[in-house]
């Protein structure tokens, strides 16, 4: 969930992602007829998503999402549907009052719950779906723990780097400190302590592990 977006907002982003993708830009009134919500509303919350540099819209005109403003909207739309999803085939909820539950969980869950409910799936989501707990590792904080997924990168030399420190595939490791300029990261997997430039770690696709 955005640090900064309210529950309301991440709807609006997240319906201007569904109009765009089924018309290329979304206007005014679209958005107010969905979400069946006063077209000042939406005016308004529209200017609040672009002084976040969400959105992008000519006065009066259609509105695009940037490529900030699509990866959050994606990030919601995902919990949306992973949601929705568990409350229909595994709750057995109906499909009306899955929508609607999901539209609320989606702003409050926690990622290492989305992730324990991806696992219960068995991992059916969409194709390119990345579940909310995944992140590059990077990403973590002193003291989380994570898996790796994946190399991410077509930097060959130094994903071969990477891959003779032992950082593989299903390897569990814990953030353990950033250097007080941001770089280099500190990592603790099985008895070895790394240290790895954050351009690295940026490239490596971990899975949290919940506490």
């Amino acid at each position: 969930m955005s640090d900064t977006l309210t529950p309301a907002l991440e709807d609006y982003l997240e319906m201007i992602l569904r109009i765009c993708e089924e018309n290329g830009t979304a206007k005014i009134s679209d958005i107010a007829r969905r979400l069946k919500i006063a077209k000042p509303s939406v005016t308004q919350a529209v200017s609040s998503l672009r002084r976040e540099g969400l959105v992008i819209q000519a006065p009066y005109g259609p509105i695009s999402l940037t490529e900030k403003g699509r990866v959050q909207a994606q990030d919601v739309w995902q919990r949306h549907q992973l949601i929705s999803r568990f409350l229909h085939e595994v709750l057995q909820v109906p499909p009306g009052i899955a929508e609607h539950d999901a539209c609320m969980i989606e702003h409050v869950i926690s990622p290492e719950t989305l992730l324990q409910i991806s696992a219960y799936l068995g991992g059916g989501e969409p194709d390119g779906f990345v579940p909310a707990a995944r992140v590059s590792l990077d990403a973590l904080v002193p003291g989380q723990k994570a898996r790796i997924i994946k190399i991410q990168g077509k930097n060959a030399p130094v994903k071969r780097r990477i891959l003779e420190m032992g950082l593989i595939p299903g390897v569990e490791l814990e953030l353990e400190r950033i250097a007080p300029l941001g770089d280099p990261v500190e990592i603790k997997m099985q008895d070895f302590h790394l240290s790895l430039r954050r351009e690295e770690a940026a490239l490596l696709l971990v899975d949290l592990i919940p506490e």
